[in-house]
């Protein structure tokens, strides 16, 4: 082969200089990444050891109880894949140490094995931002947490990722390079603003009760919450699809003005249908929220005296006066009556809404011809259920609707109704995006198994063709109407609402 001058100046052959040095580093770095690839199965089979055996299934309810159970299966491999590498070097055994500071002192590892395990034990889980991908080699990240960047060898994170995606990863030294622990979660970068947010107050809080500083307390938080970190980028992750809450820094949650980027792209009409839809899930849960301005009562117990209603009243002028200024500006805004109607408030004015004159000719349970006197049974629990929890009677009704068509298609056939009142109970809040109402509660609530819930769920859903917001049976307004037309590709990306 001819040789020629060093591209880096130096006035040497290539082979000589840079040249001899990528051969040295490439035959070196590949006997790290051997010992790498060895210690992890290595360290894999120590922490499955039936010694840690108890641990191990203390590590893992701890690890899984963060997670929403309707929004994760316990059993899926992925999830049971993070959880074994978070016990690994997470966990903190009752001797203080985790799996991994215990293996590292086995005294028949080699001393390259050594150094990668004095690497490994100090590797925090941590935010990540793709800033570059390098075809057939890996990305460059950075440590949006950490503050400070470096590449990443993996030839397949190289054709799956795309520059902006935001991870959350573990990443470990080996030799000169840097690979993944596990795999990890993936979230669109316009999550990276709102993740952060929530992070850094999750951090600021941490450290406020340690007595020091964010930047202190940064490598002990991420060791320590990384279990609660995983269960709030899962839970973004389900549910990046709408615009969130967050939080103002003094405990209040609010709604970001609507004119990011996102709804810069849509026509007045969607953002208008996007911010009803949004806010009628907020106001859901905001009236049995506690509110500094009610004397910390919910709206829904302010309601029950006088003195609460006059205080709700005076909430009531504050937040409507901020939406006339809104729809003066020809900005999305919400209609509080709404929410009056909820709390069974009556307007200012007296006015009553026709949707408020025609809830008299709802129908009862036994209104309807029941194929079975146990259907009629889960009828009158449903109705029961929900208004104990504050459920309106449009509410109510359409989930009448949905046990009659589902038991007028299937005839289900079944000796107690307490299984299936927690059924419909569920699947009407999941159609009114509920989020008070827990699948795991409603198990314990009616002493059935969760499982169970989910199973009869999802019959229903297939039986019935469900969907979010579904119009037969919600009184949600779907964010979907007429955005194929003027925005597919964000309309694609909200179909993931789907039951």
């Amino acid at each position: 082969m001819a040789d020629y001058l060093c591209p880096c100046g130096s006035g040497k052959s290539y082979r000589k200089c840079c040249g001899a040095r990528e051969k040295v580093v490439f035959l070196e770095q590949y006997r790290w990444r051997r010992a790498g690839q060895e210690l992890r199965r290595k360290l894999g089979e120590f922490a499955d050891d039936q010694c840690f055996a108890q641990e191990a299934v203390k590590a893992q309810e701890k690890y899984l109880n963060c997670l929403d159970p309707e929004l994760v299966d316990r059993d899926d491999e992925f999830t049971m894949e993070r959880c074994f590498e978070w016990f690994i070097f997470d966990y903190i055994l009752p001797d203080g140490l985790t799996i991994i500071e215990t293996f590292r002192q086995n005294p028949h590892l080699s001393e390259r094995e050594q150094a990668l395990l004095a690497d490994w034990a100090a590797a925090r889980v941590s935010l990540y931002e793709v800033l570059q991908v390098l075809p057939r080699k890996g990305v460059v990240l950075r440590d949006l947490l950490r503050r400070k960047e470096f590449k990443v060898h993996d030839i397949n994170a190289a054709a799956e990722l795309q520059p902006g995606t935001i991870l959350l990863m573990r990443v470990l030294k080996v030799g000169d390079e840097y690979e993944f622990s596990t795999s990890g979660l993936a979230l669109p970068g316009f999550c990276k603003d709102m993740l952060l947010k929530k992070l850094r107050r999750d951090l600021r809080l941490y450290a406020r009760k340690r007595n020091a500083s964010s930047r202190e307390v940064l490598n002990d938080y991420l060791r320590e919450r990384s279990h609660i970190i995983n269960a709030i980028v899962v839970e973004m992750g389900f549910n990046y699809t709408l615009p969130h809450l967050v939080d103002d820094g003094e405990g209040d949650e609010y709604f970001p003005p609507l004119h990011d980027a996102l709804f810069d792209r849509l026509s007045a009409r969607i953002a208008q249908q996007i911010t009803e839809a949004v806010l009628d899930e907020y106001y859901d849960r905001w009236i049995d929220k506690p509110v500094p301005a009610l004397d910390g009562k919910t709206p829904r117990e302010a309601c029950r005296t006088a003195e609460g209603r006059a205080r709700l009243e005076a909430l009531f002028e504050e937040l409507e006066m901020v939406e006339a200024s809104r729809e003066l500006k020809g900005e999305p805004h919400y209609d509080l009556q709404k929410v009056r109607r909820k709390l069974e408030l009556l307007p200012a004015d007296g006015h009553i809404e026709p949707e408020v004159r025609e809830q008299e000719s709802f129908k009862k349970p036994e209104d309807y011809q029941w194929p079975a006197v146990t259907h009629a049974d889960v009828a009158r629990g449903v109705v029961e259920d929900l208004r104990v929890r504050g459920y309106g009677p449009g509410q109510v009704q359409g989930a009448l609707h949905l046990w009659y068509d589902y038991c007028s298609k299937v005839r289900p056939s079944f000796r107690k109704p307490a299984l299936w009142v927690a059924t419909v109970v569920y699947a009407m809040a999941r159609l009114e995006r509920d989020h008070r109402v827990r699948q795991h509660e409603l198990a314990k609530q009616y002493g059935v198994a969760p499982s169970s819930i989910s199973a009869n769920f999802r019959a229903m859903c297939r039986a019935l063709d469900l969907v979010a917001f579904d119009k037969r049976y919600s009184t949600k307004k779907s964010p979907l109407a007429g955005l194929k037309e003027a925005d597919p590709l964000l309309a694609q990306i909200l179909e993931n609402l789907k039951l």
